[in-house]
């Protein structure tokens, strides 16, 4: 037969189970009730996990089961545990006269049932309460609490006190009462054990510290569950996270990734990313171990102290904009960053350096400024052109007529021949500054540009002398492209004459023209370069070449290099403008003593080129009538007299609504109308409009120094617009006037 577990045995084996060191006080009743009570209140905690736990699943059930086997075997006490449900946990010991009898029928279970439900109602945790139940024998019963959740209780009872006077005949009359088997009622009634209040005080005292201990197992597990689930949590989310993070670290190939060890002061390599490979040049076994200095400009490596000092004070170590240095030795501009990487206490282990090549934004950047740079000045130019332009006009109309007036015998005409020389360059500089800005107006036409190209090349041998050879390598099939044939004499000008002055001496000028496609990718790694068809026109020279601050500013206007009075500076910019304004792009190659080419590339149009025709008029004069509106006087009475010395009959006013009136009350015919664009009271279009509904096969000229897109929409005329810019000398004013006079009706 087994031994029985001693008190002592039975508390080991109850801290085994709890894995506790906790020493079992023997205390009074009361006292006893408050260290238990003063133990489970120790661990009434609110915990938002415990919402969802039940009594079963954080106990051993099992072990439950064996230590209150050994209880009753020890004590002869029957216990159960049950949840808040009812169901029982843990049974052990039940008397017969509650198995057999007592819980049987309907009316004594009911007495049960009662004794069940005060008992529950009146429980605190850490205390239990005794209850003699209406059927004659004693129940009592301690709460078992996780936290703050009442999740069971562990019942003891069925017995006597030992001061209990027990009057059998009361259980005969429940026998008969019930219809017990009287015999064996009362033979388990005398089965009944019997405790003396202070061992029972004692055995409850034990079984609520085993609540306690039970309580806080199972406030231990249940944290120890959250904390794994959390911890599972956390290491899924930092293992999604550092998956993560090695993705961009892998995939980014724009920025550029490095962790170097917290070595000081010379760190070295430890991760180099694919992107670092791609904007370095190394790869990452070339760097490995290597020090990150080998990427930096000595400047910086001075700094790697402080910034590392920084760094283990918890903050990033720099921020900003650098020079960087790649393999191959080239210094390029980079947006960097170092942040420290801080292991679990706090200290910096490595550090983590983030660039960004940003070559092509400054290249960007540098195009943006050339353009505003560029925009300013167009601005300016076409702010002064109007009002420059029409002194011009008074200018060059009164000298011409001056002269016509004098004759070649006068002693003062070679002083107004000056002046009118100057007046016509003035003339030129106005409009080159106007083909800068864009701003001149322009009549585009679809040209072959082989064609146009020959009829210049006597020209061209005459300008760059008989010193250079002119090579001229015509493309067959070439495209079309539309732009103003004047552009193009002029383009070619400006080109030669700057590769002219770039040879000393013998040398040799080369025009080609060729059909390019480039594509969105070529684009992409070609920066200045836009994709579609283009039609390409390239000027090569062998002088003296250019180096980079000359490229640099290149078509800026008033740039020069050449000597003092030698040039204006206006010629590159004015062919940067003239290709600008026709939707084209320009590219140069030069290197020092081997010469430069500039490419024109001009979009290709579909239409098809016209033959150009080229006549003389023979006769400049008319004696049709002309309606002359111009707001400024002095221009007005110039070109009033220009016109009626070429013959016809004018009529003249500043005011376009005198203008209206005119030709109402006119009773003759109007053959023209030549109007200014820009006036106080309408513009010339406007006014235009007004006078085609009086007289519809009226035409028009108009005139101005600045169009400021009234007529043109970004300088360049509408199809059937005839336009005249200021200045203008006597001999282009009269061609003009003949030219649509001469020719089918124009469109306003």
């Amino acid at each position: 037969m087994t031994d029985k577990p001693t008190y002592e045995e039975l508390e080991r084996r109850v801290k085994e189970l709890l894995q506790e060191n906790l020493e079992l006080k023997k205390d009074s009743a009361i006292g006893a009730k408050k260290y238990a009570r003063g133990e489970i209140e120790s661990e009434m905690i609110p915990e938002e996990h415990l919402k969802d736990v039940d009594l079963q699943s954080i106990i051993n059930i099992d072990a439950i089961q064996s230590i209150m086997d050994d209880f009753h075997y020890l004590t002869g006490m029957v216990t159960a545990v049950l949840d808040m449900n009812g169901n029982v946990i843990e049974a052990t010991g039940w008397q017969d006269i509650c198995t057999r009898f007592h819980r049987i029928h309907p009316q004594t279970a009911h007495n049960c049932t009662k004794s069940d439900l005060y008992l529950s109602k009146n429980l605190r945790p850490g205390e239990y309460v005794d209850y003699k139940c209406k059927n004659g024998l004693w129940d009592v019963v301690t709460p078992l609490y996780v936290g703050t959740k009442h999740l069971g209780n562990i019942y003891t009872g069925q017995f006597f006190y030992d001061d209990d006077q027990i009057d059998e005949e009361t259980f005969i009359r429940q026998a008969e009462m019930y219809g017990f088997d009287k015999d064996s009622y009362l033979d388990a009634l005398r089965r009944i054990p019997r405790y003396s209040r202070k061992t029972v005080e004692h055995l409850m005292n034990f079984l609520v510290k085993f609540t306690v201990y039970i309580s806080k197992i199972g406030f231990a597990n249940n944290q120890l569950e959250n904390e794994i689930r959390e911890r599972k949590r956390s290491e899924s989310a930092l293992q999604k996270s550092e998956e993560q993070l090695r993705a961009i670290f892998e995939a980014a190939d724009n920025v550029s990734f490095i962790i170097t060890d917290a070595k000081d002061p010379e760190p070295t390599i430890r991760e180099f990313s694919p992107g670092a490979e791609h904007i370095f040049g190394y790869s990452k076994n070339e760097v490995m171990g290597k020090p990150v200095s080998i990427l930096h400009i000595p400047d910086d490596v001075k700094n790697f102290p402080k910034a590392h000092q920084q760094m283990r004070d918890g903050k990033s170590g720099f921020s900003g904009e650098t020079t960087l240095i790649r393999k191959s030795g080239e210094k390029f501009p980079a947006l960097f960053s170092t942040y420290p990487l801080l292991d679990g206490n706090g200290k910096m282990y490595a550090a983590l350096g983030v660039s960004f090549d940003v070559t092509e934004q400054k290249k960007l950047e540098g195009q943006l400024f050339q353009s505003w740079k560029m925009e300013s000045i167009g601005r300016l130019a076409g702010g002064i052109a109007h009002d420059f332009n029409n002194m011009l006009s008074i200018i060059l109309g009164n000298s011409e007529m001056i002269i016509e007036e004098m004759g070649s015998g006068n002693p003062v005409i070679d002083n107004i021949e000056e002046i009118r020389r100057a007046a016509e360059r003035s003339a030129e500089l106005t409009r080159q500054l106007l083909t800068f800005a864009r701003k001149q107006t322009i009549v585009p036409k679809v040209i072959d540009l082989n064609d146009t190209i020959e009829g210049m090349l006597k020209m061209l041998i005459r300008l760059i002398g008989e010193h250079i050879d002119l090579v001229w390598l015509p493309k067959v099939d070439l495209w079309s492209v539309k732009v103003d044939p004047s552009q193009v004499d002029q383009m070619l000008a400006n080109l030669c004459i700057n590769a002219r002055d770039s040879i000393k001496g013998v040398g040799k000028i080369t025009i080609e023209t060729g059909n390019v496609n480039f594509d969105e990718e070529y684009c992409r790694q070609h920066n200045g370069f836009n994709p579609g068809d283009f039609t390409v026109i390239a000027v090569s020279d062998n002088g003296c070449g250019m180096d980079r601050k000359t490229l640099d500013n290149l078509f800026e206007p008033f740039f020069t290099t050449k000597d003092v009075g030698q040039g204006t500076g206006l010629g590159l910019a004015t062919v940067y403008g003239i290709v600008r304004q026709n939707g084209g792009f320009i590219n140069v190659y030069s290197e020092m003593g081997e010469g430069t080419t500039f490419k024109i590339y001009l979009p290709r149009n579909v239409e098809r080129a016209m033959q150009a025709q080229k006549h003389r008029l023979k006769d400049v004069s008319g004696n049709e009538t002309i309606l002359l509106v111009e707001d400024e006087t002095a221009v007005l009475r110039m070109t009033a007299i220009i016109l009626e010395r070429l013959g016809y009959t004018v009529l003249s006013t500043p005011s376009p609504t005198e203008a209206i009136r005119i030709c109402e009350s006119h009773s003759g015919k109007i053959h023209m109308i030549i109007t200014d664009v820009v006036m106080p009271e309408m513009s010339g279009r406007d006014l235009a409009k007004k006078l085609l509904r009086l007289h519809p096969k009226l035409k028009c000229l108009f005139m101005s120094g600045y169009t400021a897109n009234v007529i043109a929409h970004h300088g360049v005329l509408d199809e059937g617009i005839q336009f005249i810019n200021k200045p203008f000398s006597k001999r282009d004013l009269s061609v003009r006037i003949r030219e649509v006079l001469d020719e089918a009706q124009n469109r306003i």
